[in-house]
């Protein structure tokens, strides 16, 4: 995370996130009133808020709260890359309409207001200016100079107005189904080579098996079948990379008996066989 400060009460971070969860960081950022504007560019973040509310940000969509983060962020597929934009609406209030934000016409009581006087949450997929006004700015993050990001910030935040004023229907899930999905996930990467149904996993924490899915989709943003799938497929490109172990060796450790599914399942995730796969990547 690379955070700038661009006037007293408007910070923005440039957030390149690889692990499963994060700190939600130094509380110093956070003020008594703050309006946080998030813009997902790849990956998920699942974000535990004060009231009992989970945020699910997904790619490609804004999420716009006053509702503090209250635990640590937690990113499905150990991935998050975006842009925040931290605003504290008292120092600003303060400022008595001399901050920049301001002066260049943009209301952030204004955005309160239409975005998050319902219940302080707002969540939407970006409009095509906003997508592209991200992503310019993501491209050119490490050549940057603090007057662009002013200008990034009041571009931002004027584009935002022409959203529609409603969020998105989203699934809103509770605390506990959000750690039973998290424990599943350890469970099952902790030993790849042990196959476990998503029936038993219902079974286990005492829920439907249709119901286990629906959190699993809901959560990690994908099928309980594919997810699983895909991180069997990662730590085998993983293993053909850093190891000498024979290809039947490692699609035993990722939970394959049958060498020719894995290599099958393999080439369709990456395109090559697993032996050309490890030529390639030498």
């Amino acid at each position: 995370m690379v955070l700038y400060t661009l006037a007293p009460g408007i910070r923005l971070s440039f957030n390149e996130i690889y692990t499963s969860s994060w700190e939600k960081g130094d509380s110093s950022i956070f003020g008594e009133r703050m309006l946080i504007v998030n813009f997902c560019i790849h990956g998920r973040c699942d974000v535990s808020l004060a009231k009992n509310r989970y945020a699910i940000v997904k790619e490609n969509q804004v999420c716009i709260s006053t509702v503090m983060p209250t635990k640590d962020f937690y990113y499905p597929r150990s991935l998050y890359e975006g842009i925040q934009l931290y605003l504290d609406l008292d120092i600003l209030h303060d400022e008595n309409g001399q901050d920049f934000l301001s002066a260049l016409g943009i209301s952030l009581e204004q955005i309160v207001e239409i975005f998050c006087e319902k219940d302080g949450l707002y969540l939407h997929q970006m409009n095509d200016t906003l997508r592209t006004l991200v992503k310019d700015a993501w491209d050119g993050k490490d050549d940057i100079e603090i007057g662009t990001l002013r200008y990034l910030a009041v571009r931002l935040l004027h584009e935002i107005m022409s959203m529609p004023a409603e969020s998105e229907t989203e699934t809103y899930f509770t605390r506990s189904q959000i750690a039973m999905v998290k424990e599943a996930e350890t469970l099952i990467l902790s030993d790849l080579t042990t196959r476990i149904t998503a029936k038993e996993l219902a079974d286990r924490f005492g829920v439907s098996e249709s119901s286990f899915k629906f959190y699993v989709k809901g959560i990690l943003g994908d099928s309980y079948l594919n997810y699983f799938r895909k991180k069997r497929m990662e730590k085998a490109a993983e293993l053909l990379e850093t190891t000498n172990l024979k290809v039947i060796e490692i699609a035993s450790a990722v939970g394959y008996e049958n060498q020719g599914k894995f290599a099958k399942v393999f080439a369709d995730t990456y395109g090559v066989s697993p032996l050309e796969f490890r030529r390639l990547s030498k």
